[in-house]
């Protein structure tokens, strides 16, 4: 196993010191510091838990001296990697932790290095992309190919065009898949609620068609999930391997991991007494397992609780423990600074008026200061729904008609210039290099296969080989390539212009000259511009898209999801939509849903969409230091807006222009 030290005062002290003055003193701090057996940590909103982990491999950094076993640390995302690889990345010993023989990364980077891309190269299938978005675009090219597929979307008696391309699009690789060839000709998918079953006409259709997708290296994340589990039911001893190179394991943002991967990890690290300790919030759970079986992670008995928040005060701490709808927990803010608290009504008629309330009470707060502050609005919805029904506030557009969803169009996400934008977007975010060359590298790779182009052995051209491919054809070629890339699109705006985009294709293409015979419109598809708004701060048109100019306030838009993990200093969050199904019991309205509980009207326990709609607004709730705002409708706010009132909220009704508090 492992050894952690002593933690004596003055090594605790020393550990807050380094990490940039922390106080690592309380109980809980010290009792998860101090584990070498497996736990559960329930970490509330703003506790500072990414620098109690990095304090944890801070720690084990000063005695950890074997070099055939490490540390595994999983996140969820590559954002909460990123956060922990920065605080270790400056220590003066925990900085070795992020070399061999540890692990720092994604659950998914995790499961590819270890278990599905090498149990995939072993079966001899290539890998040109793993990319949901990529396969769902080339997927929904692909079946009108497949008569049976395409007579079903056409066949308007049916009516099923619609369910057929969502199952299309979620085309799952099945564990048991039987056809282990080279160049498999039909592969068992996993069948989704209504599917057409494997042994029907749909059925076998959908399996030759995930195949030829597999034949072309294109799949999604779960398939590396299904070949991870093929790998460990053909090679048991695999699982016991992984324990032996990896003591201790820590889940990171646990709540993140859910489902196939969950249970995947918990297969492997689960047992044998490996320290297999997992730190998150159950209460933020904002991605959803959708499985028929769903699989979440909830802390277990003896959870290490970490209830303090020092973002916030008492006033939001004593809101949103009303909301920890998951996990009943009671937060202690410990924010020095007292939160104004706002809550504003509508109509339709006014619901134009929310944003410009809000950065009203922000210029009020911070008056000259309110330049400097990183202030949002937010909704759980924040794309174009369809209009249906009677009025009622759906996402974000409603507020703020300009605004639109940086998530680009899925349908072309397979061509050329989307994965420039991609790229393009990721280095403005000042995102590690490596993820950006990355996805140069896949669109170049791409634009080499179109010409008919092979690396060595005549394999496939993919990202990773790509460079070296174009190599061997003339050892200028990458860096021409390269240039071209950072001059027109990381550094001009190629992605974005399509005169940019014109003049882009103007210099690289006749750098893969000449094309094979007959492939013209095929090139000329994937070398398409894609029509896709950037913003910036620079141009008034296009800032209003990400965000809205109220003076010298800069109030900054999104979704929930994108703030999640974020300190700000306030935060509007506006009601919307949540759709889950097309069933009137798999939608509602967030704030109409969550509020009367929140505000103590009912008591009513939250379940199905409507524990969803609570997940949210929790989260929501809990990103603000000093400013909180709520917007709904005035049509439903009769009893929370009195409770709001008798709190200590101040209540702006937009439609009077009445304000109390």
């Amino acid at each position: 196993m492992f050894e952690i030290l002593p933690l004596t005062p003055e090594l605790l002290v020393e550990l807050g010191d380094e990490l940039g003055g922390y106080d690592f003193t309380d109980p809980s701090q010290i009792d998860f510091l101090a584990k070498t057996t497996p736990c559960d940590v329930q970490a509330a909103p703003g506790n500072g838990k990414t620098t109690l982990l990095a304090a944890k491999l801070a720690l084990l950094s000063r005695n950890w001296v074997t070099r055939r076993r490490g540390v595994c640390v999983i996140s969820h995302t590559n954002a909460a990697r990123t956060e922990v690889e920065d605080l270790i990345a400056r220590h003066p010993t925990a900085a070795r932790l992020m070399a061999y023989p540890h692990f720092t990364g994604t659950v998914t980077a995790f499961i590819n290095q270890y278990l599905a891309l090498p149990y995939l190269r072993g079966l001899g299938w290539s890998v040109r992309q793993i990319d949901n978005d990529a396969f769902a675009a080339e997927a929904l090219r692909r079946y009108p190919s497949w008569g049976v597929l395409d007579g079903l979307a056409k066949n308007p008696k049916l009516k099923l065009k619609r369910r057929l391309e969502d199952w299309i699009v979620h085309l799952d690789l099945d564990p048991a898949f039987t056809d282990d060839a080279i160049s498999p000709s039909s592969l068992a998918v996993r069948r989704r609620k209504g599917q057409h079953g494997a042994d029907t006409a749909c059925g076998k259709a959908l399996s030759q068609l995930k195949a030829s997708m597999v034949k072309s290296g294109l799949y999604r994340y779960a398939d590396m999930t299904a070949l991870a589990w093929r790998a460990l039911h053909e090679s048991p001893a695999l699982a016991a391997r992984l324990r032996d190179r990896f003591p201790l394991i820590i889940l990171d943002e646990a709540q993140d991991t859910h489902g196939e991967q969950l249970r995947l990890l918990e297969h492997v690290f689960k047992q044998d007494g490996t320290a297999f300790q997992r730190l998150g919030d159950s209460n933020q759970t904002l991605y959803e397992d959708d499985g028929a079986a769903p699989a979440y992670w909830t802390p277990g008995l003896g959870c290490i609780p970490l209830d303090t928040s020092r973002r916030f005060g008492g006033e939001i701490a004593g809101f949103a423990s009303r909301l920890t709808a998951r996990q009943a927990q009671t937060i202690v803010g410990l924010g020095i600074r007292p939160a104004s608290r706002v809550m504003f009504l509508f109509d339709e008629g006014t619901i134009g008026g929310v944003l410009g309330a809000f950065a009203e009470e922000a210029r009020a707060l911070w008056g000259d200061d309110c330049s400097t502050r990183d202030v949002w609005a937010v909704a759980s919805r924040h794309n174009l729904p369809g209009k249906k029904g009677a009025w009622q506030p759906k996402s974000l557009v409603d507020y703020h008609p300009a605004y639109r969803s940086e998530g680009g169009s899925r349908g072309k996400a397979n061509l050329l210039c989307r994965q420039l934008q991609k790229a393009a977007v990721h280095h403005a975010a000042t995102r590690p290099p490596a993820e950006v060359g990355e996805m140069l590298a896949v669109g170049i790779s791409g634009l080499a296969r179109a010409h008919g182009w092979r690396g060595a052995n005549d394999r496939p051209i993919v990202a990773h080989n790509v460079w070296t491919a174009l190599s061997h054809r003339d050892t200028a070629l990458p860096r021409a390539v390269r240039r071209l890339l950072r001059d027109h699109v990381l550094v001009g705006d190629a992605a974005w212009d399509q005169a940019a985009w014109s003049v882009l294709m103007e210099k690289l293409l006749p750098l893969f000259s000449p094309h094979p015979h007959g492939a013209e419109a095929e090139i000329a598809d994937f070398c398409g511009f894609v029509a896709e708004l950037k913003a910036s701060p620079a141009d008034p048109e296009r800032r209003s898209t990400k965000q809205a100019q109220f003076d010298e306030l800069t109030l900054r838009l999104g979704s929930i999801h994108s703030v999640k993990g974020k300190s700000v200093d306030g935060i509007l969050v506006v009601e919307s939509e949540v759709w889950k199904g097309s069933g009137a019991d798999e939608q509602c309205i967030d704030l109409t849903t969550v509020l009367p509980r929140a505000f103590g009207v009912t008591d009513q326990p939250f379940t199905g969409v409507g524990l969803t709609a609570a997940t949210n607004v929790f989260v929501g709730v809990t990103r603000p230091r000093q400013l909180l705002g709520l917007g709904l409708r005035k049509s439903h706010s009769a009893a929370v807006a009195a409770a709001a009132h008798a709190q200590g909220w101040k209540v702006v009704d937009l439609t009077t222009k009445v304000s109390q508090g």
